[in-house]
């Protein structure tokens, strides 16, 4: 455990990194959205629903923290940005499954492809919005975007390990991926926690358990992704291991499978292991903030202090190399998604509570 001093640090590290999120530059007030218009070459005016989910949740990781009011802000403006991801009558007056699109739709943009994973996580940052304001649009919303992400499983019998979330519409999409079913299967059990609805634990348990049939190599990590006809993509991504990690916490603590908790610490150990490990340097800020959050999970049932130790020298260098003058973060992937990773890191070593 670090020390009270240290921790203040790492608060006044958050605190910062979203003051630099709010700048005009950044933040478009009019339309509610977050846009790449400085700092970074683009061809679009505003992010992608991904950045804008993970900023959601980060807002959601400060906030909820004693006297963050700037995050609290920025946070009650989200779901009028979200609006611009589909249609104003689908978020308003809509109760059947409902899916984002990935680009701001028309007048503001062109909009794009509806991903599986991208709508997971923008479900897991409206449960946490929810349980801070208690406003049940919003949970009625994470689960309308559930019934959008479970029509992504696959029906097909003729395709290898039958099952699993793809990616992304349409239904001849054969790529089923762990960043799409690791975070669904969290959600699954978020929406049961706060409905009791037992379909949802259903839900949870059956794609946590096909991800690891079909996508859990020899090594003890998660591969990428699985083709139709059986080919892994042994690419292992730091927020696969983390979703993993966090949705067998998840599951075994609704259902009292313990066996998903040692399951857990595997992933954990195969991920830090020093040879065939994860190099952290090497992937995106926003895989990493997703490995970190469900680690500190399972610190909490399995408690290791190599997760809080590896996160905070994780934060210090980004904090040392990667900050740039006007307060963003460099790095692979987007400036907002860099951004709100490491609000989520510094936030969490501050003490708020970790989440899927």
């Amino acid at each position: 455990m670090r020390s009270s001093g240290l921790r203040g640090s790492d608060l006044e590290r958050a605190v910062a990194t979203v003051a630099a999120l709010r700048a005009p530059s950044m933040f478009a007030r009019k339309s509610h959205l977050f846009g790449a218009r400085r700092w970074w070459r683009s061809d679009r005016r505003y992010e992608y629903l991904w950045p804008f989910a993970d900023t959601w949740s980060a807002l959601c990781t400060l906030g909820s923290l004693p006297g963050q009011h700037e995050a609290l802000r920025l946070l009650a403006e989200m779901p009028k940005g979200l609006r611009h991801y589909g249609t104003e009558a689908d978020v308003d007056e809509g109760e059947s499954d409902l899916g984002f699109e990935s680009v701001v739709t028309p007048p503001l943009g062109d909009g794009g492809d509806r991903y599986y994973d991208d709508n997971a996580w923008l479900g897991l940052a409206l449960v946490r919005h929810h349980e801070m304001t208690g406003d049940p649009s919003l949970l009625r919303l994470a689960q309308r975007i559930f019934g959008f992400v479970v029509s992504g499983w696959s029906t097909d019998p003729a395709w290898a390990i039958p099952g699993g979330i793809r990616w992304k519409e349409p239904v001849t999409t054969g790529s089923r991926n762990t960043c799409a079913n690791g975070p669904a299967a969290a959600l699954a059990v978020r929406l049961y926690e706060k409905t009791r609805d037992e379909d949802f634990l259903e839900w949870a348990s059956r794609i946590y358990g096909w991800t690891r049939r079909a996508l859990l190599t020899p090594g003890g990590l998660y591969a990428d992704r699985i083709t139709p006809d059986g080919v892994l993509t042994p690419t292992f991504w730091s927020y696969n291991q983390g979703t993993m990690v966090g949705s067998g916490v998840l599951i075994a603590r609704s259902s009292g499978d313990t066996q998903l908790l040692e399951q857990a610490v595997e992933t954990a150990d195969a991920s830090l292991a020093t040879d065939g490990g994860l190099e952290l340097m090497e992937q995106d800020p926003a895989f990493n903030a997703v490995f970190f959050r469900n680690l500190l999970m399972l610190d909490e049932h399995r408690p290791d202090p190599r997760y809080r130790t590896l996160m905070t020298d994780y934060a210090d260098t980004m904090w040392t190399r990667e900050r740039r003058p006007h307060g963003l973060f460099g790095g692979k992937g987007s400036p907002l998604n860099n951004t709100a990773a490491m609000v989520q890191i510094f936030a969490l070593l501050a003490g708020a509570r970790p989440h899927p």
